[in-house]
This record gives C-alpha cells, structure tokens and sequence, in this order.
C-alpha cells in the first residue's frame, strides 16, 4: 500500500442551466482509483469554449485526489489447483494461465476449470497433427507447442510440479469414431534431468485399460536419447515419439500421430494429460492432466 497524490483532469461538457455540480465525479474517482478511502477538492474550473448557439460551453476543471491505491500484486500460483483455490470465480473457465512451478519461473499452462471440480493443469495435448511431437531430448526439457492448442509443457516443469505434493495424473484419449475414454492415477511424480525424468505412478481407475504400469520405473527417452530397456531396438526411433519406453511400449501418447484408423487396432486420435494437486475430497480430484495420441 502506498499513500499518494493525484491531479484528475477531467473535461465535462456542460449545458449552460446556471452553476452545475458534478455529483458523479467523486463515484468516477473511486471507481478509477479502485478504492473508496479517498479525499478530494475541486481546485480550479476555466472555460475553454462556447456555442451560444446550442447553449452548450466545454469546461476543463481539475481536481486535487488524495488517497491509497492498493498495489498488491495477484499471487504467483504453482498451478491451476492453486490459482481455483485462490480465486474460486474461475471455476468453468477453461483456459490458458500464467504458473509459477517456481519462483524465478513463469510459464503458461492450459487450466481445465471443469472437469470434476476443475483445477487440472494439462502438461499434454494433443488435438490434430499439426504439431510435431517427434523432437529432441532439449526441446521435450524445454517443452513446446501452444497451450490453447497442441503441446508439451517441458519435463522440467512436470518435475517441479510433481516433486514436493502429491499429484493425480488424468489421461483422456478419443478415438477418430468419437469414442472417448479416461484413466485417473491417484500417485504420478516424474524425477529431475538427473534421473533421466524417471516415472512414478500408480493408482488406476478408469474405463481404457492400464497402459502406464508397464513404464513404471522407466527413464524418458527421445529420438537423441536411448534410455529404454530394450537391448536391441532404439525405442524412441522405432515408435517415432518419446516416452517413459520400457521395451517398447503399452502406451506411446507422443507418438506419431496417425493419418487413419488401423482396422484391427485402431489408434487413438486425441489425447490430454492433466495433473491436478491431491486433495481429501474424493468427489473432487485434484491432479494435472496430459494428452496426446497412443497406441494399444
């Protein structure tokens, strides 16, 4: 908070009925002020022109404001939970937001606002295929895309989000015949660079079947960084994408996206990945939540 003076210019124009008071002017001051604790004066008036004519004058007058302007600052929110549990207006009001996964570091994450009980941060998504996830272990650390559209939002940030609190992780999938599904996990952390962004989840509910367990325990791996289990094959090569692969894959959401639907094993199409801080309340779920395409 800090006290300060203010000179309001303000030019009125007025029909010349004898002397005019300004009965709006204190109302237009709180209101562009944005608080009500202020005194003011009118200091000096001066005509500046007339039309005789309409009976109309222009008068600039000037007014001397004293008061307190509330400078504090919205607060940095590590993600989309936080900044819901903060402002709960926001609630079914998808969409991109500035984060903070740490102090020194803003970035911009989509917020599902919605789904049971809103509050997701979506480290993935994946709508059409014309974002290409098929890139280099510098650009999945970084992260990539467009929030409101296709992307990934960096390993770094994943780790910082999932390191020091609980996290549910949500994944939503559509197959091209419409055909949706989703898998909660109540427990998903991912390590640091160091660790090679190992993954821990655990904790399947859902209706599309368990296709993380199998990367449980496994390092990230992408086209410039072979971190898999298989001994022979360069996981990350083979499946055109990077992922947590094992020896290869159940599940491969950066995947590439595929043009048609295969008639025995169709792919699916659209996917999203959504973290959302846990909470205590099994009626609403916090976790951060990814999306993207796989394969079964």
């Amino acid at each position: 908070m800090r006290a300060l003076g203010i000179y309001v210019t303000l030019i009125l124009f007025m029909f010349c009925y004898g002397v005019e008071k300004h009965p709006d002017i204190q109302d237009m001051l709180n209101k562009f002020l944005k608080n009500k604790k202020i005194s003011w004066k009118h200091t000096n008036s001066s005509l500046e022109s007339s039309k005789l004519v309409n009976l109309k004058v222009d008068i600039l007058s000037s007014y001397e404001v004293k008061g307190r302007i509330d400078t504090k600052k919205e607060k940095k929110c590590v993600d989309c939970s936080e900044i819901l549990r903060n402002n709960p207006s926001r609630r079914n009001k998808d969409g991109v937001y500035e984060i903070y996964p740490a102090k020194s570091m803003k970035t911009y994450a989509f917020c599902d606002m919605t789904t049971n009980g809103g509050g997701w941060t979506v480290i993935q998504n994946r709508m059409d295929k014309s974002t290409d996830f098929y890139r280099t272990w510098k650009e999945y650390k970084a992260g990539f895309g467009s929030p409101s559209q296709n992307y990934w939002i960096g390993n770094d940030v994943i780790h910082l989000l999932t390191k020091n609190k609980p996290q549910r992780l949500r994944v939503e999938l559509q197959r091209f015949s419409g055909e949706k599904g989703y898998g909660e996990y109540t427990a998903f952390a991912v390590g640091n660079e160091t660790s090679k962004y190992k993954l821990n989840v655990s904790g399947f509910k859902g209706n599309i079947g368990d296709s993380l367990v199998y990367h449980n325990g496994m390092k990230f791996s992408t086209r410039d960084q072979d971190n898999d289990n298989d001994y022979v094959r360069f996981c990350s090569q083979v499946a055109h994408g990077a992922w947590w692969y094992n020896a290869c894959h159940y599940s491969n959401l950066n995947g590439k996206y595929m043009a048609s639907c295969h008639l025995i094993l169709p792919r699916t199409v659209v996917s999203r990945l959504t973290l959302e801080a846990f909470r205590q309340i099994p009626q609403i779920p916090q976790g951060f939540r990814v999306g993207g395409t796989s394969e079964p």
